[in-house]
Formats: structure tokens, C-alpha cells, sequence
């Protein structure tokens, strides 16, 4: 590991035993495609699931064949169950509801973001417009639940 620069220490060390496995709910194609890249290129040992829209998600997370993801992230945006209706969902839903969920949204105004906030949200991040800001929001979103503590852990 000598030579190697911090954050990726720490992500090799940190980060890659705790998330393992996300989610991600975007109904644009461009935003999914754009999103996938930058954890291809950045966080290559974490597993991206994508849906777009809420009740995808919600069909996959509840079928006990699958395995629950470390996180998820949610556009606001979406067609049928937009994302805070999805979050409100998700946080009713027993075996859910101790999932971290990161909003992921063009929406920078206040009352979106408080309004996620206030459902359960665990962070909300307004739709980066390169992907370098891009993965510095994954980086800071990545670091924040490595050090929380904060885990999911599945029923045996």
C-alpha cells in the first residue's frame, strides 16, 4: 500500500468493508448512466443496483432472495411514487427502514430537502453537474457512514 494516496487508504481499508452493495432510483437514463460511471471508475468494489422508479425498488428490497443493499439513493423526481413518497415507504417498511437513504436530486430548494430531511432521509445531495463534484459527494457521503457507525444488519 506504499505510495498510495490517503483516501484511497482509506477507502481500501475503511469504506470497502462496510459498503458493499447500493441501490439507486433514477428515472433519467443520463443521470443512471452518469451515476454508474463514477462508481465504476471510483468505488469499483461496490455493487450499484439501479431502478427507475420507486416500485422497481421496492418489488426488489422486498423479495427476501435479495440482499439488502448498505445504502440507497433516491432522485426526488420520479414518476408514481416520487422519492420522498419511496422514502416514506421505505421507512415503514420494517425490514427497510434502518437503510440509509441519500435524496439525489436536482431540487435545491429548502423545502425539498427539509421536507427529505425530516422523513428519514440520512443525507440529501442536489444533482452534482460534473463527475468529479460527483464522486467528491460520494467520497464525503462514503467517509460520513464509514465513521458513523451506522450498519445495516440483516436477519438471520
Amino acid at each position: 500500500m506504499e505510495g498510495m494516496p490517503f483516501i484511497e487508504l482509506l477507502y481500501s481499508t475503511s469504506v470497502h468493508r462496510r459498503i458493499q452493495h447500493i441501490c439507486f432510483a433514477d428515472d433519467d437514463p443520463d443521470d443512471q448512466l452518469i451515476f454508474v460511471t463514477v462508481m465504476k471508475e471510483n468505488f469499483p468494489f461496490i455493487r450499484v443496483e439501479t431502478f427507475y422508479h420507486c416500485n422497481a425498488l421496492l418489488k426488489f428490497l422486498n423479495d427476501e432472495i435479495n440482499p439488502l443493499p448498505d445504502m440507497i439513493f433516491l432522485d426526488l423526481n420520479m414518476p408514481g411514487n416520487d422519492g420522498n413518497a419511496c422514502l416514506q415507504l421505505l421507512k415503514e417498511t420494517a425490514r427497510l427502514m434502518n437503510i440509509p437513504v441519500v435524496m439525489y436530486s436536482t431540487s435545491a430548494y429548502e423545502r425539498d430537502i427539509m421536507k427529505s430531511m425530516n422523513q428519514g432521509a440520512y443525507k440529501y445531495i442536489v444533482k452534482p453537474t460534473s463527475f468529479q463534484e460527483i464522486k467528491e459527494r460520494l467520497d464525503e457521503v462514503f467517509l460520513a457512514y464509514s465513521e458513523s457507525g451506522d450498519h445495516v444488519q440483516e436477519d438471520s
